[in-house]
């Protein structure tokens, strides 16, 4: 008691798993790494969520905020769970020693975790790795560790311990093995992707977003026979999150100097603000684009459903609606067109479904003459900025939608945004 106290007054900030007699030496002492991440549960239902920092198979090393002492129940997985007790006077701060005072588990309880309960628990990815491909037959375990550890880097998910769960799945049943025991793992689709992989014995690997769209997993699931195989599930959530942060930071940066450029007739909107740019004003008419006959007949029942106009506006709508058009069926098959006015304003808009400009393209394919790759639209983007007054454009791996607008005020003076 007199250790941990005289530590936490002379040496604040060092670690208590670099203490001796925090949990003491030996070859069943190991620290993973990771720490893993758990829940304490005491008598009254309230949780305390923590990390172990060191552990045995008697012992807990845990930070957590759960007061000490204190006796609470840590799941590891629906069938397995261990009382614990706080030990108050090993550790400091928010960091105890919890002894382990039984492991319940669907086959009886026990005073201590059993080998493959320890080793699981204080594992590290590579080791998870070996544990859930060894029994596969012996030519081919090493390309299928190599496989799965290449996924799991590629993903910039190494911690496995910390974001991600592995477990066993046997004759249409989980068995929980080691990782985030408390991660929600959407079951039905998981035990769907098993099935697939029992059945059709390969890897398999899958992204899918939980029911209420609030979480991403990437699952992993190795066949070992017809009845059994392993699966490896990650909450990437985070990791998608902060993608399209990115992402916007980036389509920002891009707005910002696209309009500049273009001395702010150039607009790039995502889909809720183009949703409104397409629904201004009153539609005079509209049509598909399939094949390349299409393009002069929705020029002539263009010509018939605009007011009437002078002859240089109308060769400039025709010219751009012909090149917009011209490259929706160039680069996605076809699209839809459509075209409103709004008091003197006419707007005409074309929207497809091909794969959209990548992000890293877009100022050359929207501001450089004559650039052109497989997706983007060419020398179009000049010559619709040359005679459009103004343009809002959307497009992403879902397709592509165009707003070229034609004796329009600026669009700051409207009551529309960008």
């Amino acid at each position: 008691m007199r250790r941990c106290l005289e530590c936490a007054k002379k040496e604040p900030d060092r670690h208590c798993v670099e203490c001796h007699y925090f949990i003491q030496p030996g070859p069943l002492r190991r620290v993973p790494s990771p720490p893993v991440r758990v829940m304490l549960e005491d008598e009254h239902g309230k949780q305390y969520p923590a990390h172990i920092l060191a552990l045995n198979t008697t012992e807990f090393g845990l930070e957590t905020e759960a007061p000490v002492p204190g006796r609470y129940v840590l799941r590891l997985q629906e069938s397995l769970w261990v009382e614990v007790a706080g030990v108050p006077f090993k550790g400091k701060n928010y960091v105890h020693v919890f002894d382990i005072l039984s492991v319940h588990r669907r086959q009886g309880t026990a005073s201590r975790l059993n080998n493959e309960e320890y080793q699981l628990l204080a594992g590290r990815v590579g080791e998870l790795v070996q544990e859930i491909s060894r029994h596969l037959p012996e030519h081919l375990q090493d390309m299928v560790r190599e496989k799965l550890l290449a996924e799991v880097e590629k993903s910039e998910l190494i911690n496995a311990l910390r974001v991600g769960k592995v477990m066993k799945y046997e004759g249409g049943r989980f068995r929980y093995l080691s990782g985030q025991a408390d991660l929600d793992l959407p079951m039905e689709e998981v035990e769907k992707l098993m099935r697939q992989v029992t059945r059709q014995a390969e890897h398999r690997r899958e992204v899918i977003i939980s029911a209420d769209g609030q979480k991403v997993f990437d699952i992993h699931g190795v066949p070992f026979d017809h009845r059994s195989g392993g699966l490896l599930a990650f909450d990437i959530t985070e990791v998608i999150e902060k993608e399209r942060k990115m992402h916007r930071q980036e389509m920002q940066a891009y707005r910002d100097a696209i309009a500049a450029v273009t001395g702010g007739r150039l607009y790039l909107v995502n889909g809720e603000e183009m949703e409104k740019v397409v629904s201004v004003g009153t539609e005079l008419a509209k049509g598909e684009v399939r094949q390349t006959h299409d393009i002069p007949e929705a020029r002539r029942v263009m010509r018939e459903a605009l007011p009437i106009l002078d002859s240089r506006r109308w060769h400039a709508i025709a010219l751009c609606l012909t090149e917009a058009l011209a490259n929706a069926l160039k680069h996605a098959g076809g699209g839809c067109w459509q075209a409103r006015q709004s008091g003197d304003a006419v707007r005409i808009i074309v929207q497809d479904r091909g794969p959209g400009i990548k992000t890293s393209e877009l100022a050359r394919a929207t501001l450089m003459q004559h650039y052109s790759t497989k997706n983007s639209m060419g020398c179009g983007f000049t010559l619709m900025l040359y005679y459009a007054d103004y343009l809002y454009l959307n497009t992403g791996p879902s397709g592509t939608a165009l707003a070229l607008d034609f004796g329009a005020v600026p669009p700051n003076k409207t009551n529309e945004r960008r």
